[in-house]
């Protein structure tokens, strides 16, 4: 790692607390609410100090947004490496996207406000691309899984399906079912009391239509979950659900 002088130090911390600050003010008053000019107030300069770090708040947003997705891929990485048949592996991806959305749910909320805002119609090529390389490492992470099942037979795919495009399905149900905690429609007005519940059962329909071995009717799936949050996640589990950490 580079030494850094004095300058760019201060330079890097200023940064940080410059981004800080704006979560804060996103998180209390939304997108409309934060202003360079705020941030700069806030963070004690002026505001033509904000800009020499960022060239508007869209792209802030998407540093933000960038963390989020990076603090994610740190939890999905740790889970691919769970000492189980890759299937439940998968699983317990799923266990670090619930457990990323529980202990982060600002970050989550960010994320989503991104998206619904169109943020990425004003950012630039640039932080684009690093955010979307971090989504991607993420999906690469599962498509080796997938793969690994392949290898293994337990899972064969049929013409004209592609480990990416089952991929794509379980990714597609993680960011939905975190998407659901910040929708003006509830879940429970639904009638569900858990979306990551029915998550991590749609997500067994999945795995066993495409006859993804071992199938739950043959497997304790709950008891991988379990497994998975006692060895890989016991520090996070326990903050996130408290003693009710192993019951599902």
């Amino acid at each position: 790692m580079p030494v850094l002088t004095p300058k760019q130090r201060e330079i890097r911390d200023r940064e940080e607390r410059l981004l800080e600050i704006a979560r804060e003010l996103i998180l209390a008053n939304g997108y409309h609410g934060v202003t360079m000019a705020r941030i700069g107030t806030r963070l004690g300069v002026a505001k033509a100090t904000v800009y020499q770090h960022f060239s508007c708040k869209e792209e802030i947003i998407i540093a933000l947004a960038g963390r989020s997705v990076d603090l994610q891929r740190e939890l999905v990485e740790r889970a691919a490496a769970f000492q189980g048949n890759p299937r439940e592996r998968m699983v317990a991806i799923g266990e670090a996207t619930q457990l990323f959305a529980t202990l982060h749910p600002d970050d989550a909320r960010i994320f989503q406000l991104m998206n619904a805002e169109a943020i990425t119609q004003k950012a630039s090529d640039t932080s684009l691309y690093r955010l979307r390389t971090s989504a991607r490492q993420t999906a690469a992470v599962m498509d080796g899984i997938v793969r690994d099942a392949i290898a293994r037979g337990d899972l064969k795919l049929k013409d004209g399906d592609t480990v990416e495009g089952l991929t794509y399905q379980f990714w597609l149900m993680g960011e939905s079912t975190k998407a659901v905690m910040w929708s003006w429609m509830p879940p429970r007005e639904l009638g569900v009391d858990s979306p990551f519940e029915a998550m991590f059962h749609t997500g067994q329909i999945i795995g066993d239509a495409y006859g993804w071995r071992p199938l739950s009717q043959d497997w304790d799936y709950r008891s991988t979950r379990r497994r998975v949050r006692m060895e890989v996640f016991p520090g996070e589990s326990r903050k996130a659900y408290g003693a009710a950490c192993l019951d599902l």
